[in-house]
Formats: structure tokens, sequence, C-alpha cells
């Protein structure tokens, strides 16, 4: 069973030598924690792909928490480390880790690329409450690469890592130390340019879909650790670079493989978008007004489905066509001619799907959506916030119309079972009449 845990800290150059490092400093107390020796084998794809998106992988012995560790970056000082026993074969890499980094490693074998000892002496920084606020480590690091070419670096460094403190921690300990250091985690540090560097955007718009596929990367470990809104996020990202393609005439066959993709992620979003907002509304309803068994119905309706549904997602997030769809992406480039021409005609499909009486407002929505990526893509901030404006009020109606669809058929089968469909009718009266509300603040806006 793998833990996660939340790691804030940051590297120092060494001063001086041990607990000296901070002795004096006003509100903090230096307690020495003792010595030990770390030996860490990292592993990663034979092109690096884990240290090129910043994520560590290795086996560590020594220490109280000797393992598996994963590092996720989450922040400039923090990373969010996940980790695991291991099995019977030391070596191996737990599957529960291998699993979460398929997104980066796409099915390549992980093996050892750099063997890392590290003879650590530790302090505990206590507030002045005696509790341990931080905890600084000096570290004498000896790491070699692992393959054909073999290279060995030697160093120093200082690390504070908060236990029970808050930023304030480092501000007292970056007066007697000093700003903090630049130099990187102790993998990068050790491969240094081995590490493949991803092209960088010759253009605007380019440089926009590359910041969406980071994100798809980073939502994609996140989606697969069943994260709070990685679905959604990961989601958005995918539709923002098929908008993209759709506006500034990208591939069509990309388009339509991220079309593939939102819809099996959209799913699972929109099950739980609807569960949560029918939670919602019958929270707030008077309890004289909640007849039958609606709270069970609204349970044994969504879980089996939102299940069903995030089945759905980790297989195809297992699959060699999403694989193949990131290594797509991760090459794109969008070079449209004439942007401007593009992005006007985007802006009209918005007027048009309003005036056709064959479109729905629902195709109305997709349109702005598609306005509002293509114009934030092109640095348009004035339109994509009046475009994100339009789709929040004709999300709010999409909303609605799925809701009603869902009431209606709770409370037939509620009836059906003999059970009282009054608060399913109820409901739907109310989601009515917040699609009228929808409708009544469109007027005049597109």
């Amino acid at each position: 069973m793998a833990t996660r845990v939340r790691e804030t800290e940051r590297k120092y150059e060494p001063a001086g030598t041990g607990g000296g490092l901070l002795a004096g400093v006003p509100g903090v107390t230096v307690v020495g924690g003792g010595d030990v020796l770390l030996d860490a084998v990292y592993h990663d794809t034979a092109d690096l792909r884990l240290a090129q998106s910043g994520v560590t992988l290795r086996r560590r012995t020594g220490g109280a928490d000797a393992g598996w560790h994963l590092k996720l970056p989450v922040g400039r000082d923090a990373r969010d480390e996940v980790r695991a026993k291991g099995t019977k074969d030391a070596k191996r890499v737990p599957k529960e880790l291998s699993d979460l980094v398929l997104g980066l490693t796409r099915g390549e074998p992980l093996a050892p690329v750099a063997h890392i000892r590290t003879k650590r002496k530790r302090w505990e920084l206590l507030d002045g409450e005696g509790n341990v606020a931080a905890e600084m480590v000096e570290d004498d690091v000896v790491a070699q690469t692992l393959g054909e070419n073999e290279e060995v670096k030697a160093w120093r460094e200082v690390e504070v890592e908060l236990v029970h403190g808050g930023g304030e921690v480092f501000e007292v300990v970056e007066r007697h130390l000093g700003r903090p250091s630049a130099a990187p985690a102790k993998l990068v540090r050790l491969l240094g340019e081995r590490i493949p560097k991803r092209p960088k955007a010759s253009d605007r718009i380019t440089k926009y879909v590359q910041e969406q596929v980071r994100q798809i990367r980073r939502q994609d470990i996140r989606v697969r650790q069943d994260a709070d809104d990685a679905v959604h996020q990961m989601r958005v990202a995918s539709r923002r670079v098929r908008s993209v393609l759709q506006a500034y005439k990208g591939s069509r066959g990309l388009k339509e493989e991220l079309r593939w993709l939102g819809e099996v992620l959209g799913e699972a979003r929109d099950l739980e978008v609807l569960r949560e907002h029918l939670e919602l509304e019958i929270e707030a309803l008077p309890p004289e007004l909640v007849l039958g068994n609606v709270r069970q119905r609204l349970v044994e309706t969504f879980a089996p489905r939102e299940q069903e549904a995030r089945t759905k997602v980790l297989e195809a997030l297992r699959s060699k066509r999403y694989f193949a769809l990131l290594n797509r992406l991760e090459t794109t480039k969008v070079r449209p001619v004439k942007p401007k021409k593009r992005l006007s005609k985007t802006r009209q499909r918005v007027r048009r799907a309003k005036k056709d009486d064959g479109k729905t407002l629902h195709d109305v929505r997709k349109a702005a959506k598609r306005t509002r990526y293509a114009a934030e893509a092109a640095d348009k901030q004035k339109l994509a916030r009046r475009m994100k404006k339009l789709t929040k009020v004709l999300g709010r109606h999409q909303d609605s119309v799925v809701a009603r669809r869902e009431l209606r058929a709770m409370g037939v089968q509620s009836h059906m079972d003999g059970d009282s469909a009054f608060t399913y009718g109820l409901l739907y009266g109310c989601e009515l009449r917040r699609a009228e509300k929808a409708e009544e603040s469109l007027r005049g806006r597109v």
C-alpha cells in the first residue's frame, strides 16, 4: 500500500559545519538528531523520461523511510513523495509506482540509471514552544551514473525541510544562511546535460499548446492517483489543445484523437459534477420536502456508473493509443496562416450557431469555448474573457438540461418501485427555472 507525503524544502550552500550553521539564531533552537548513511539507486527509462519531467524514482536503504520513493514536483519548494515498501524482488519497481508514471514512460522499461550515497548529519529546529518547526540536514554526497559511460561526482549541500513550521522558518534560516541555492535535485545535478531538453516554441500559439501538453502530463499522474479535480483539469487541457487546432487548422488526425480522449474523460467528469450538484440541491431542501429514499437512490444511481467511467479512463490511459497521442502532442507545432483571420472566423461561429434554428445552446457553448481558447492562445485576453463569461452562463443551462434528464429517469424508476417521486419532480422544476434564468441572461450577449 503506497502512502503520500508532501515535502517542502529548500537547499543552501554550506557556509560552515555542524550545528553551528544556525547557532545563536534568535527564535531557533538546534537539537542534534544524529548521523545516517543513505544509499539510493535511481530508476528511469533509457532516455531519462522521468528526469526530463522533474520526477524521480528511487529505492533507498538507510533512514527511517527506507523503501521505494516516487517524487513528484508540485511547486517551487514542494514535492509529493509516494512511498511503497516494494516486493519480494527488492530490485523490481513496485507496480503501484510504475503504473503512476505510465504517462511519462509510455510502457518503456525502468532500469537503474544512478547510484547516490549520502552521509547525512541531521538536526531538528525547534520553535519558541519546543515544537519541531523544521529539519536541517548537511549531506556529503557521492553520486555515480550507471550504464555504458559511468561518471562520479561529489559535493556537499544543506537542506531545510519544514515539519510543523511554515514559510517563516525559511525567512529565519535565510537571514543566517543566505538565499537558497540554485543547485537542482541530487539526480539532476548528477545527470546534468544527459537529461534531454524539450524544444522551445518559436511562436506564441505553439507555446500555448506546449503549456497545455505539460498540464496533461501533470494531471495524468494525478488522475491515476484519483486526486481531486484531476480528471477535470486534464480534460480542460486537452480541450484547449483541440480548440487551438480547430481554430488554426491543425492536424485533423490529432484533433480526432483529442476528441476521443475528451470523451473518455468527459463521461467521468460529467457524472461527478452532476452527482455533486444534485447532492447539494437535496441538502438545500427543507427536510419535509425530501420524501422517500432519495439520497440512497442517488448513491445507487451514480456509484456504479462513476466506477465504470473511472475504469474506462484508466484503461484509456494505459493504452498504446493514448501513448501515441502523447508522443504526437509533444512534437506538435501550430503555425497558422493569417491567424487574425482564423480567430475572426472562429468568433463568427458563435453568432452563426446562435442564429441557426438547427443548433442548440449547447452548440453555441461549444463554439464559444473554441473561441475562448483560440483567443487565449493568441493573447487576445479581452475576447477570451467575454467568451469565458458566455460559456459560464451556457454551462449552467447545459447542466440543467442534463440534470433534468437524470431527475426524470430517477423519478420514473422511483414511481415504478413504489417510492415517492415528489422530490424528483420538485428538483426538476428548480432545474427548469435555472435554465430559464440562464436563457434570460443570454439576451444581447451573443
